[in-house]
């Protein structure tokens, strides 16, 4: 039988109605669904109860000319293959969402999510307020070889099945997904900063702190003298905002700011993705 899944994302746009994302045995696209179609997916079965078919009803007005994730794959026909699919289909995506905000900037949300499987369970969520304040995020058909590469030669490092210990990694990214959730602009230039402190201090002692992190963040991520002491002044001033946030002190922070913190996470967490543990002394001289 089919496991299917469907998701309505937020300010997601392409020069492309669907882009595929398939792999292994999975179908995985990303695509506008005609309103016909929504309805067809989605107002089945019809044993549904009237709350949730009026948030069924609201998703369908909200998703229309937007883009959904469509993700579908077939499974053995018994119990416990469909809760292995149910419990299994929130990493999955969470996994595929952290793929594509790693990728490249603009914000990417589930703010929907529905799956079934035929003459069986349905579950659907609540219906979550659209984002108006972000930047949009934009995938173009030609990026998705670039794209389905990246998610291949992220995979493992990205699961963290086998592990049985936190790595600075780990904390970087569950901050910058969680930074990336957060509403108050405060609260996410804290948790990318966490992060970033993760990854370039690496639980050394507190000294000199927003130095040595300007220092190695302009010397891993620029590429000349010029753009290493544009970044380096960039940081300096983002951890004296952040440190002015955390100890209550008078700051002015704008969207922007936190932006900028998030690409330089970004950018850093796919540099430490090559390389865990960067040798500094080799890197600055």
């Amino acid at each position: 039988m089919t496991f299917q899944y469907f998701a309505l994302l937020d300010r997601f746009g392409s020069d492309d109605n669907e882009l595929d994302l398939s792999y292994r045995d999975r179908t995985l696209k990303i695509r506008k669904i005609p309103r016909g179609k929504l309805e067809d997916y989605l107002l089945r079965p019809k044993s549904t109860g009237p709350s949730i078919n009026a948030t069924i009803q609201t998703a369908i007005v909200f998703g229309e000319n937007r883009y959904w994730i469509d993700y579908h794959y077939e499974v053995e026909d018994s119990k416990e293959a469909k809760i292995r699919a149910n419990n299994a289909v929130y990493e999955e995506m969470e996994k595929m969402l952290l793929v594509l905000r790693l990728f490249k900037e603009g914000h990417i949300r589930i703010v929907f999510n529905f799956w079934r499987v035929p003459h069986g369970w349905t579950q659907l969520s609540s219906l979550k307020f659209l984002r108006s304040d972000e930047r949009p995020y934009f995938l173009k058909a030609a990026e998705l070889p670039a794209l389905k590469n990246f998610r291949e030669e992220s995979s493992d490092a990205l699961s963290d099945e086998k592990r049985t210990t936190q790595t600075v990694l780990d904390i970087a990214l569950r901050r910058f997904t969680d930074g990336y959730e957060r509403i108050k602009l405060e609260d996410r230039i804290i948790d990318y900063m966490i992060g970033l402190e993760a990854l370039y201090l690496q639980g050394e002692i507190p000294s000199e702190m927003s130095y040595k992190l300007a220092h190695r963040m302009s010397v891993l991520l620029a590429d000349n003298k010029e753009q290493r002491q544009k970044l380096f002044r960039r940081i300096k001033d983002s951890y004296k905002l952040r440190s002015h946030i955390v100890h209550g002190l008078k700051y002015e922070l704008k969207q922007d700011e936190t932006w900028f913190v998030e690409d330089q996470l970004r950018l850093s967490i796919k540099k430490f993705l090559k390389t865990p543990k960067p040798n500094w002394v080799n890197l600055i001289f």
